[in-house]
């Protein structure tokens, strides 16, 4: 069972991108992003942080159809092979609740978790199949058994980048560092071997460029946690 938070506790965001760990920043909210490995080190530092929740938030790959880009998901739960974490049941509703009264597209449902980009339509088929998820994305795992250990609440909300029928071309694994940085470097030099990809990476940009949007207006939208344990953010 989740502890009570305490007065001073904070707000625990946690994503894989710098551009998207920026989005909500202030007094009472901690933000770190990284790959897997580099955000395990970092939690590690946070044994003895209070906390009111841990929130994994930033975009994430749609695997249901119905799923556009810049549609908004609340995890209900984050699977990974036999492992299954849920998220605050009571956080998940009210944050579909007041994000569906906004206006925005959302969906609460259940996201899987992996360890790289699920790239091709047909690895994205696979995947819903076997696991029955909405989306899939590489932090919320993390961020669920950071949560679990510490007995705080978990929520997670993302916005879907690249849709179900899209397939990413391969440079996108290079496109971010270990760090959540672009590798603006890396890009360019993939680009310089494999010119057929720029389509693709033009396509992406401009998915991930509507599921950004989509976060910044849950940024913009007064009191979204309000109620849930959290900080008036």
């Amino acid at each position: 069972m989740a502890k009570p938070p305490s007065p001073a506790a904070s707000l625990l965001i946690i994503s894989g991108l710098e551009r998207e760990a920026r989005i909500f920043t202030g007094p009472g909210v901690i933000s770190i992003c990284g790959d897997a490995p580099r955000l395990r080190t970092k939690l590690a530092q946070m044994a003895d942080l209070p906390l009111r929740m841990v929130v994994s938030f930033g975009i994430c790959g749609g695997l249901d159809p119905a799923l556009r880009r810049g549609s908004l998901v609340v995890g209900a739960e984050i699977v990974s092979g036999g492992e299954r974490i849920k998220a605050d049941e009571t956080a998940a509703r009210r944050l579909e609740r007041r994000l569906a009264d906004a206006g925005e597209r959302v969906v609460l449902g259940r996201m899987a978790g992996t360890d790289a980009p699920v790239l091709t339509v047909q690895s994205k088929t696979r995947l819903r199949t076997a696991t029955g998820a909405i989306a899939v994305d590489m932090e919320s795992l993390v961020a669920g058994r950071f949560a679990r250990e510490r007995g705080v609440p978990f929520a997670i909300l993302r916005a879907v980048s690249d849709p179900a029928d899209r397939d990413l071309p391969s440079l996108v694994l290079k496109a971010v560092g270990s760090d959540g940085r672009t590798n603006i470097a890396a890009v360019v030099a993939g680009l310089i071997g494999s010119p057929n990809q720029l389509p693709g990476l033009i396509a992406a940009a401009r998915d991930s460029g509507a599921a950004f949007r989509a976060l910044g207006r849950c940024r913009s939208l007064p009191g979204l946690f309000l109620g849930l344990g959290l900080a008036d953010f």
